[in-house]
């Protein structure tokens, strides 16, 4: 029976050599989608593991980084070190802090090794010396690029070398080792002994780590969640769908070989061999689309960064799940299609009608919407985790029940048809629909999901855009460059006072920054411990003060005013702090005399620009080579803009893996409904053949066609779409705190060109059915 079953499945003659083509075209594609999704999952968890190194020397509050040892010194006060898990009797001294360019975010680390058995970063050969330093290929191209007094000036020495990939999260990562002597770098502030790099990833250390970049185990778990729920389920229905196609014809020549004598056990046999062969042939298709198309596709920006091609792998339990798990899928698969397939006594064929469906269907997705209705009414989990597996929990339960109670929702779209049926299309297609509402569901179901997918993603993002700006918007703030070096410190009162950190700025430094073209003014913002809070309209709460002068804040108009004759204002002592547009707004007038202004420590140095690169640039490699690394807080000088882009950065990132998601869930569903339109044709050659011998016209088959794809996909994405809305809400009020926005017209305008879209491709098989449902395809069945 087997070798009968391979003989019919690549020697049945034309219609068998075609089916099989189209089945493993098909499955190909699915196998290949499904190898994507998979390998950028286990992209996203190497990718998140090359961020550990980068947290070493940072000081945990509960769990140590591993392999500090000694003397931790921050900010010029000596600290005890975490426990180390190394052996090395060298350490090497380590201070990790960031720079920028041109909004990219440059991560820098600054190195000096004790001894010949100190520790090596990863992704370089040794320890740069005084003077030298290795650089990221991106950095290092960035460097030839742009001018030196930009960029290149910020780092003395040569480069020694390219940071590897070992080294690196991505080949978009800016990232520079600087060698320094340990003798120096012994008294920089926050500096730190280490005899080991951090192996644990951001993903694994909680929220005790001080995380420079990567995902969270909220933000990780969040992402693989999404890429399970999103895009997995979807490509196992396109999947699923393919190994069905031309179902109902092999159902009829199943039921032949019953008539001839054929067991049941040895049709189930050949039917299991006939689907496998075209599932094994799929899947060997599927691997080389997924090796053919990696380079292409490890360009997409997942997390907001490329990955390495080679992170795009498969391991062996993920290569043998697939390779296996489809077969064996697709021939089960078929041994259940059999079942309604039956042979009476008499040798006569007859077709099992279905058993009629329940409304038990509908309570997955019911439940789905209780648990995020019970954590609206309870409250949310404490722990990241428990949020996370409450959120998905009850997101999967929707798309699960959505598929679930599809074909009832068809059902009941069916019976009012045939309530409102006034002519005979309208009535046979009713019937077909009620006949079998899980194969007329099932075509359309990927573009179900994939609809609920972009509903909550458009709300959720419409929702997300609705909040303030992180910091000072308008155009004159967002061009400020603000190097900032005061702490916040809480007095005995309880209040909070910003603590100035740094020496005024030379005259030299001033000058430098004056004559840079597009630089307009400086202010010089002092922090006075006499100061404690300033109350602002802008950002409803009392945030810590800071005193500047009345003349230097005129010239920068971006940054408000000062009360008519007041010397002195007061103003918050981080730009960063305050939401809103500072434009017209006028500071409270501070008492400060102009003789005690000049002596008061600096809080922040802020250089208007007129918003260009260069300005900006030229601007930042002074201030920074005036405060080098280790003096002053640890955010490099940033615009306000870049504040603002910095802070909103975990939304942006979202909001590209929602398009990435969308994108590729509407492919997907694109894909679900032309195989199903395919598999469809063939199906319907014999009933509508028959139909038009009868004397039906071609238009009243045309409608059948639509009538049959139309109304389950209105029906069913109908309550997608309304329940898309409601589980978009109830998240947005117990995740976001914001009540839920509605999307722009850009929603509603691709919703419906997504339905019509899908109506068009099962117009599109009109001119086929004049072909395929002539006499002859009648005699010949």
């Amino acid at each position: 029976m087997i070798r009968l079953g391979l003989r019919l499945a690549v020697s049945g003659g034309r219609e068998a050599v075609v089916r099989l083509v189209i089945v493993a075209a098909a499955v190909g594609i699915g196998v290949g989608l499904l190898l994507t999704v998979i390998a950028a999952v286990n992209a996203v968890g190497v990718q998140n593991d090359r961020y550990a190194w980068l947290d070493t020397g940072a000081p945990a509050a509960s769990a140590p980084v591993q392999g500090v040892v000694g003397v931790v010194r921050q900010h010029g006060r000596a600290a005890s070190g975490g426990a180390t898990t190394a052996t090395s009797r060298d350490p090497l001294w380590l201070l990790f802090t960031t720079d920028a360019f041109d909004g990219q975010t440059i991560y820098r680390a600054d190195a000096a090794a004790t001894g010949p058995a100190s520790p090596v970063p990863p992704g370089i050969p040794r320890d740069p010396g005084p003077g030298q330093y290795y650089i990221s290929p991106a950095l290092s191209s960035l460097l030839r690029s742009a001018p030196a007094d930009e960029l290149a000036d910020r780092y003395p020495g040569h480069q020694a070398g390219l940071i590897g990939q070992a080294g690196l999260p991505s080949p978009d990562s800016l990232v520079i080792v600087v060698g320094r002597s340990a003798a120096v770098m012994s008294h920089l502030p926050g500096a730190a002994a280490v005899t080991s790099f951090n192996t644990t990833p951001p993903s694994g250390c909680g929220n005790s780590c001080q995380i420079r970049g990567g995902l969270t185990p909220k933000g990780i778990d969040f992402i693989l969640s999404v890429v399970g729920l999103a895009l997995l389920l979807p490509v196992l229905i396109f999947i699923g769908t393919a190994t069905r196609l031309s179902a109902a014809r092999r159902e009829q020549r199943f039921a032949a070989m019953r008539l001839v004598g054929a067991t049941p056990g040895q049709v189930s046999l050949i039917a299991a061999v006939e689907s496998a062969v075209a599932a094994v042939v799929g899947v060997a298709i599927g691997f080389g689309l997924f090796f053919l198309l990696r380079i292409p596709l490890a360009a997409i920006p997942f997390t907001g960064q490329r990955f390495y091609p080679a992170e795009l792998s498969l391991s062996l339990p993920d290569i043998l799940v697939v390779a296996v798990g489809v077969p064996l899928a697709a021939a089960v698969a078929a041994r259940l299609a059999l079942r309604r397939v039956n042979i009476s006594p008499l040798g006569v064929t007859r077709r099992v009608t279905p058993a009629r469906l329940r409304a038990w269907r509908v309570l997955p997705l019911l439940a789905g919407l209780a648990d995020l209705g019970f954590v609206v009414v309870h409250g949310k989990p404490a722990s990241p985790a428990g949020q996370v597996l409450v959120f998905v929990s009850g997101f999967a339960l929707i798309m699960i029940g959505l598929v679930i109670a599809g074909p009832w929702l068809t059902m009941a779209g069916a019976r009012v048809l045939v309530r409102r049926a006034s002519r005979p299309g309208a009535l046979i297609a009713a019937r077909r629909l009620a006949d079998d509402p899980r194969a007329a569901f099932r075509a359309v179901s990927g573009l179900v999901l994939a609809l609920f997918i972009f509903t909550v993603a458009a709300a959720l993002l419409a929702t997300q855009n609705t909040e303030p700006p992180f910091v000072a918007d308008g155009a004159a703030a967002n061009n400020i460059l603000v190097d900032q070096f005061s702490n916040i410190t809480v007095v005995s009162s309880g209040n909070q006072v910003a603590v100035g950190s740094a020496p005024p700025p030379s005259p030299a430094v001033l000058t430098r920054l004056r004559h840079i073209s597009g630089v307009q003014s400086i202010v010089e913002v002092r922090a006075d411990p006499g100061l404690t809070i300033i109350s602002t309209q802008l950002q409803g709460q009392d945030i810590p003060a800071a005193v500047v002068s009345c003349a230097q804040l005129a010239s920068v108009p971006g940054l408000g005013r000062c009360p008519a004759g007041a010397a002195a204002a007061k103003v918050p002592a981080s730009l960063t702090d305050v939401g809103g547009n500072l434009a017209d707004f006028t500071w409270p007038a501070a008492d400060v005399p102009a003789r005690r202004l000049d002596s008061l420590p600096l809080g922040s140095l802020d250089v208007a620009t007129n918003g260009s690169q260069p300005a900006i640039e030229q601007a930042r490699t002074i201030l920074e080579n005036a405060y080098p690394t280790g003096t002053g807080s640890p955010p490099p000088p940033r615009t306000v803009g870049e504040y603002n882009a910095v802070g909103n950065g975990a939304d942006n990132a979202y909001q590209q893996l929602a398009d990435v998601v969308i994108l590729t869930s509407l492919a997907v569903a694109g894909c679900t409904l032309a195989v199903s339109v395919a598999g469809g044709l063939a199906d319907r050659k014999r009933p509508f053949s028959l139909l038009r011998l009868t004397g039906a016209r071609l238009g009243m088959l045309r409608r059948v066609i639509v009538l049959e794809s139309a109304v389950p996909l209105l029906a069913v994405a109908t309550v997608a779409i309304g329940i898309g809305f409601a589980a978009s809400a109830m998240y947005a009020t117990t995740e976001m705190h914001l009540s839920l926005a509605a999307p722009g017209a850009a929603y509603f305008v691709l919703t419906l060109a997504g339905i019509v879209l899908a109506l068009g491709l099962i117009a599109a098989t009109f001119p086929l059915l004049r072909r395929i449902t002539g006499p002859e395809t009648a005699r010949s069945e």
